[in-house]
């Protein structure tokens, strides 16, 4: 894309979302970041200097906890007061917890920062991407998105799981972007699937899985490939509502498209997000 571009940005301080927001800055776009950690965030920019010392990095860090619909809430306020419209929102952040954590808002941790915060902030940036001719979402999903929705026990309190936890919030992920395609055809709505990348979702993990996970893993930058190509790509030579993998539109499973599950799972995201007070 030769224009500069808007961008919101989660997920951008680390492993492959800081290889695309590096990317994206190098390219002139006009970032606004969303973190929890300023330490992190002047690591990305002390980056961006020595990487692209010739350029300007056009970037704009908002602190934001995706664990606190208080701080999201606060995020979305302060972003609508820098700007009047956005281009696309990348929601890369995610976490994958070995234990059961509930967050200050009373959700299991996994559930609330990989699926409920997502649509939360999706929500309550609609208006500034509406105002966007150019407007697309790109949200992080993965290939371990197999199965389908624990409808009786979302959270997994009763027998907790947090390889369950995660796979069903990437499931979910997938089955609210191809909801929002159709409910919102003017946004082209887009799931990526980095690969096993070597980044540090797994660092609560035992040695050896870690060890495992750095063996087969993916460089940083190589799975960064296809989230970089979606941000890049103009909404004319992407499908809406697909899942891409390796850069393109992949099959997945028939779960990820069963749209009454998906109507059924915004409700019940709906109905949870509708118990908070602010």
């Amino acid at each position: 894309m030769n224009d500069p571009q808007t961008i919101v940005f989660t997920g951008a301080t680390t492993g492959l979302g800081k290889v695309a927001a590096l990317k994206a800055l190098s390219e002139g776009h006009h970032l606004l970041i969303l973190s929890r950690n300023s330490e992190k965030s002047s690591e990305l920019i002390n980056d961006f200097k020595k990487e692209y010392p010739a350029k300007e990095a056009n970037a704009v860090f908002i602190d934001c906890d995706l664990t606190s619909f208080k701080s999201i809430k606060t995020a979305i306020e302060e972003i609508k007061t820098k700007v009047s419209q956005i281009d696309m929102l990348v929601n890369n952040a995610g976490m994958w917890n070995t234990d059961f954590n509930e967050t200050e808002d009373g959700f299991e941790e996994t559930f609330q920062v990989n699926l409920l915060a997502p649509v939360y902030l999706l929500e309550g940036l609609m208006p500034l991407l509406k105002s966007s001719d150019k407007a697309k979402y790109i949200v992080t999903s993965s290939g371990l998105h197999q199965g389908s929705i624990n409808f009786e026990d979302i959270e997994y309190r009763a027998n907790w799981s947090g390889f369950n936890a995660y796979r069903q919030s990437k499931l979910g992920v997938i089955l609210m972007c191809r909801l929002f395609a159709k409910s919102h055809p003017e946004i082209t709505f887009c799931a990526q699937h980095p690969g096993v990348v070597r980044t540090n979702l797994g660092h609560k993990f035992g040695w050896l899985s870690r060890a495992i996970f750095y063996l087969i893993g993916k460089s940083a930058k190589k799975g960064a490939r296809t989230l970089i190509h979606l941000i890049e790509s103009p909404k004319s030579e992407l499908v809406s509502g697909e899942y891409y993998a390796k850069s393109k539109v992949t099959p997945i499973t028939k779960e990820s498209n069963d749209m009454q599950m998906a109507v059924k799972l915004k409700k019940v995201i709906d109905d949870n997000l509708g118990k908070l007070t602010y």
